[in-house]
C-alpha cells in the first residue's frame, strides 16, 4: 500500500515539473522572439541543419563519379560555351584533330606494326609543312593517338600476361627455338645452353648448320660465345670463322641443322626460365607460323583471364561453378582459383562480385554487337566464343596468310572458337573499312592506306577537316566562332598557333558540313568495294570461307544509305557531344575551376569537384564538431563550477588556477603542434577542444552563477532535511545553472567550428571533407594570391560564407538567449 502511494507521489510531481517546464518554455519561447537577433540565428541554425542532412539524398540522386564531393570529378562538356570559354587552345586543338585521327589509325590497323611505324615518322616529317615556326610538340597528340587507338597491339599486352603465366605453371609447353640461328638469340638460348650445346655437338657440325645464316646478328653473337668458350685455343676459333663462311650443299645444311636443333631443343625444354614472346605482330605471327604452341594453348591463354570472373560468380550461382569444372577449361580453374582473394569474406566478395558482373556484362554487349547473342550462363560455349573474339583482335595485322593459317587451325578445334573469331574479326573489318572510306573521301583517293605514304603530308593536313567544318557551320554567324579563333591565334604556345586550323574555320564558315563528318557521328555510308576487297584477300588462303561468305553478305545488306538533314542546331549538339566523348575518355580535359552554371549552382574547385555538393556534405560534421565540443565544455564547465562553489576551499583553489591557466593558453598553436604527433579527426577534435574549453573561462563565469544560487534559503532547507552534497549539488544547484551553461553552449559551438576550419586549412586534419579543407584547396592551387581572389570568388566564398554564417548563427542564438537569461539585458 505505501509503494502505491509512493508511486502516485512520484507520478504526481513529475507532472508538475513537466507543467512547470511546458509554462516555463512558453514564457521564454515569448520574450526569445522578440530577440531579432535570436530568432535569426535560430533560423539560419534551422536552415543549416535542413541543407546538411538533404546531403544523403542528394548523393543517392546524382552521379557519384561527378558528384562525389572527394573523387566526383566532373570531366564533361555539356555546352558549347565549354568549348569556347573553359577549353585551352592544346585541348581545342586536340579536340578538332583527335577524333579524325582515331578513324585514321583505324584506317591502317591491319597492316602491321611497321606500316605503323611509318604512319609516326610521317607525322613527324609533317609537322615542318603545317607548322610556321618550330612546334616540335605541335603533333604529339596525333603520336599520342597512334599509340592509344592502335588496338591490336594493346589487345596482345593482356595477351602476352596471361601467355606467361600459363607457361610459368606449365599448361603451356613449346620450343622456344624456331630455326638454328636461334641458338644465338639470348631470348631463346642462354650462353650456358650455348656451352652445354657445343659439349654434345662437334663445332664443325654447328659451323656447318649456321653458314646460312653467317650474316646474321644471332650467328655474329654465335661467334663471340664460341670465342669466349675458346680463348686459350685462338686455332680453333679461326678454324670456326673459316667453316662458317665456306660452302656446302643443301643437304649437308639439313643434315647440320637438324642435329643442332634437335639437341639444343633437348636443352631448352629441361632449363627453366623460357618465355614465350606475343608482344609483337612478327612474335605473334612466328608463333603462329612455326606451330612453336598450338592453337587450343592461344585459346586458353585468350579465356584465361575471365576464368577468374567466372570463378566469383560461382560463390553466388554454384551452378556455374560446375559447368566451369565440367568445361574444357577446367585445367585452368585451379591456376585461376590461386590467383583470387579470400572470397568468404564479405568486404571482399562484394566488390569482386560487382566488378565480374559488369565485365560479363560489357562482354556479353560486345558479343551482342559483333552478331553473336549469348549468356555467361552457357559457360563453355561463352568461353569458346570469347576466345574466338579474343584472338581475332591479337591477330588482326599479322598478315593475310598467317591470320588464315591461325583460323584455318581454330576451324579444326572448335566451331564455336570459329565462329566468334568471325564474326569479331568481320566488325573489325567493318570498322576499317569505315575508317578507309572516310579517308578516301577526305583524300579523294580510294587507295587508302597503301598511298599514305606517297601522299606525306596531305594525309595530316586533312584530319582536322571533319571537325572545322563542323564547328564552322555550327558557330556561324556567332561570336563562338571569333573565340575559338582568338584562342588559336592568341595562343601563348608556339606549338598550338595552328594557322592552318584558322584558315580552314573561316573558309568552311557558313558551308553545310563536309561528307567526311558524318563519319564521327555514326552516319556515314561504308563503301562496299573497300569492305569487300578485305573480304576477299582475307578468304584467299582460308580452306574454308562458308562463314565468311554468308557473314559478309549480311554485312552488305546492312549497308543502307544515310542521309544527314543539317541544321546548325543539331551541328552544335553533335559537336558537343564529340568534344564531351574526347573529354570523358580522358583525350582532352576542362579547364577547371568553372564558375556557377545550370549543372554546377556554386561552380566547381580546380580539380572539377562540385562546390555545392562539398558545403552540403561538409555541413553535418560542422554541426556535429561544434555541438559534440560545446557539449563536453559545458558538462565539465558546469560540474567543475558549481563543485568549485559548493566545496569552496583547495576545490575551487585547484580548479580556478586551472581555469586561469588555460584562459591564457594559445589553444589554436596549441591544436596545430598536437596535430604533428596524432592523427587528428573530428572526434579528437571535439574531445580536445571540450576537455580545453571545460577547465577555462566557462568554469569562472559558471562559478559565480553556482555561489547566488549556494546561498539561497531553499539550499539550506535542503542541507538540513538531510540532502547529501551530491544531491544538493544535482537537484539543485546544477539545475538552476543550466539556462547559463546552455547559454556559453551556443558561444562554444562557435569556438569549435572555427578551430576545425583552421586545422582543415593547414591540411592538419584527417576528414574526408570539411569547410576548412575546401579553402585549403583554393589556397594550394593559387587561386587565393593577389589578382585570382576576385576573378574566383565562388570558390572560396561558399565555404567562407558558411564558417561565417554558421559561427555568426550560434552567437546570435546565444545572445537572444542571454536576454531570457540575464533579465538586466532584456529590453522593457
Amino acid at each position: 500500500m505505501a509503494q502505491v502511494h509512493n508511486a502516485e507521489v512520484k507520478e504526481s510531481i513529475l507532472k508538475i515539473k513537466f507543467k512547470l517546464f511546458v509554462k516555463n518554455f512558453r514564457k521564454n519561447w515569448a520574450l526569445f522572439k522578440e530577440s531579432k537577433m535570436g530568432m535569426f540565428g535560430l533560423w539560419v541554425i534551422i536552415a543549416f541543419g535542413i541543407f546538411g542532412a538533404l546531403s544523403p539524398i542528394v548523393l543517392n540522386v546524382l552521379d557519384p563519379n561527378i558528384y562525389d564531393p572527394v573523387t566526383g570529378l566532373d570531366a564533361r562538356i555539356l555546352s558549347s560555351k565549354y568549348i569556347t570559354d573553359y577549353l585551352s587552345t592544346q585541348n581545342l586543338v586536340k579536340g578538332i584533330e583527335v577524333p579524325t585521327a582515331q578513324m585514321w589509325v583505324y584506317s591502317f590497323m591491319d597492316k602491321g606494326e611497321s606500316f605503323k611505324s611509318s604512319m609516326e615518322n610521317l607525322v613527324r616529317n609533317s609537322q615542318y609543312e603545317i607548322m610556321t615556326t618550330y612546334a616540335p610538340d605541335a603533333l604529339r597528340h596525333l603520336l599520342d593517338t597512334i599509340a592509344d587507338s592502335y588496338i591490336p597491339a594493346k589487345e596482345r599486352m593482356y595477351f602476352q600476361n596471361s601467355i606467361s603465366e600459363l607457361v610459368e605453371k606449365g599448361i603451356i609447353k613449346f620450343s622456344a627455338l624456331v630455326s638454328v640461328k636461334d641458338v644465338g638469340n639470348r631470348d631463346k638460348f642462354t650462353f650456358q645452353n650455348f656451352s652445354e650445346l657445343l659439349q654434345k655437338v662437334d663445332y664443325k657440325t654447328l659451323a656447318v648448320a649456321l653458314s646460312a645464316f653467317k650474316d646474321s646478328d644471332e650467328v655474329s653473337r654465335v661467334q663471340l660465345w664460341f670465342r669466349s668458350l675458346n680463348r686459350d685455343r685462338p686455332e680453333i676459333v679461326e678454324e670456326f670463322n673459316e667453316l662458317l663462311s665456306a660452302e656446302y650443299s643443301e643437304e649437308e645444311v639439313e643434315e647440320a641443322e637438324k642435329k643442332v636443333l634437335e639437341v639444343a631443343r633437348g636443352l631448352v625444354s629441361g632449363s627453366s626460365g623460357q618465355q614465350l614472346f606475343v608482344n609483337s605482330d612478327t612474335q605473334l605471327a612466328e608463333v603462329i607460323n612455326n606451330s612453336i604452341v598450338s592453337v587450343s594453348d592461344l585459346i586458353n591463354a585468350a579465356v584465361f583471364s575471365l576464368i577468374q570472373d567466372l570463378l566469383i560468380l560461382g560463390y553466388e550461382d554454384e551452378e556455374i561453378s560446375k559447368k566451369l569444372e565440367a568445361s574444357k577449361f577446367n585445367a585452368l580453374v585451379e591456376i585461376a582459383k590461386s590467383k583470387l582473394s579470400d572470397l568468404s569474406k564479405k568486404e571482399i566478395l562484394e566488390p569482386a562480385l560487382k566488378k565480374a558482373k559488369t565485365t560479363l556484362s560489357a562482354i556479353e554487349q560486345e558479343l551482342k554487337e559483333a552478331g553473336v547473342e549469348i549468356s555467361h550462363e552457357d559457360v563453355e560455349k561463352f568461353l569458346e566464343i570469347y576466345a574466338g573474339m579474343e584472338l581475332a583482335k591479337v591477330s588482326v595485322d599479322i598478315g593475310t596468310e598467317t591470320r588464315a593459317k591461325l583460323e584455318n587451325e581454330i576451324m579444326e578445334y572448335s566451331e564455336e572458337v570459329h565462329k566468334g573469331y568471325v564474326y569479331e574479326m568481320n566488325k573489325i573489318f567493318k570498322d576499317i573499312a569505315t575508317a578507309r572510306t572516310m579517308m578516301a573521301k577526305l583524300l579523294n583517293d580510294k587507295n587508302v592506306p597503301d598511298s599514305y605514304e606517297m601522299l606525306g603530308s596531305e594525309v595530316i593536313k586533312v584530319i582536322s577537316d571533319p571537325i572545322t567544318s563542323l564547328m564552322a557551320y555550327a558557330f556561324s554567324g556567332t561570336n563562338k566562332l571569333q573565340k575559338v579563333i582568338s584562342n588559336i591565334e592568341n595562343s601563348q604556345l608556339d606549338d598550338f598557333r595552328r594557322l592552318d586550323i584558322v584558315e580552314k574555320l573561316k573558309i568552311f564558315e557558313n558551308k553545310e558540313p563536309i561528307e567526311a563528318v558524318n563519319f564521327l557521328i555514326g552516319k556515314g555510308d561504308i563503301d562496299e568495294e573497300i569492305y569487300q576487297k578485305m573480304i576477299d584477300e582475307h578468304k584467299t588462303y582460308l580452306e574454308n570461307s562458308a562463314l565468311w561468305d554468308k557473314i559478309s553478305s549480311e554485312t552488305i545488306a546492312q549497308m543502307e544509305p544515310k542521309r544527314v538533314e543539317w541544321n546548325k542546331q543539331f551541328a552544335e549538339a553533335k559537336l558537343v557531344e564529340i568534344f564531351n566523348r574526347l573529354s570523358l575518355t580522358n583525350k582532352i580535359g576542362v579547364a577547371h575551376p568553372l564558375p556557377p552554371s545550370k549543372w554546377h549552382w556554386l561552380g566547381t574547385d580546380p580539380i572539377g569537384r562540385d562546390i555545392l555538393v562539398q558545403l552540403m556534405v561538409s555541413t553535418p560534421s560542422e554541426f556535429v564538431l561544434g555541438v559534440l565540443a560545446a557539449l563536453i565544455t559545458v558538462v565539465i564547465g558546469t560540474i567543475i563550477g558549481t563543485a568549485s562553489a559548493y566545496y569552496g576551499g583547495a576545490v575551487d583553489v585547484i580548479f580556478m588556477r586551472i581555469a586561469d591557466l588555460m584562459m591564457l593558453f594559445p589553444s589554436t598553436a596549441f591544436l596545430i603542434v598536437l596535430s604533428g604527433f596524432m592523427t587528428m579527426n573530428l572526434f579528437k577534435l571535439a574531445v580536445i577542444l571540450g576537455l580545453l574549453g571545460g577547465f577555462g573561462g566557462i568554469t569562472l563565469v559558471l562559478k559565480a552563477q553556482a555561489l547566488t544560487i549556494k546561498v539561497k534559503p531553499y539550499i539550506d532547507a535542503a542541507r538540513v532535511s538531510g540532502g547529501s552534497h551530491g544531491y544538493i549539488i544535482f537537484n539543485h544547484i546544477i539545475p538552476n545553472v543550466m539556462p547559463l551553461s546552455f547559454l556559453y553552449m551556443m558561444f562554444n559551438v562557435t569556438g569549435a567550428v572555427f578551430s576545425e576550419a583552421v586545422l582543415s586549412f593547414f591540411g592538419l586534419m584527417k576528414v574526408r571533407m570539411s569547410w576548412g579543407l575546401m579553402i585549403n584547396t583554393v589556397w594550394s592551387s593559387g587561386y587565393l594570391g593577389s589578382g585570382n581572389i576576385g576573378a574566383y570568388w565562388w570558390m572560396w566564398v561558399p565555404a567562407g560564407g558558411a564558417i561565417t554564417l554558421l559561427c555568426s548563427a550560434f552567437y546570435f542564438l546565444g545572445r537572444g538567449l542571454e536576454e531570457i537569461v540575464n533579465p538586466r539585458l532584456r529590453k522593457r
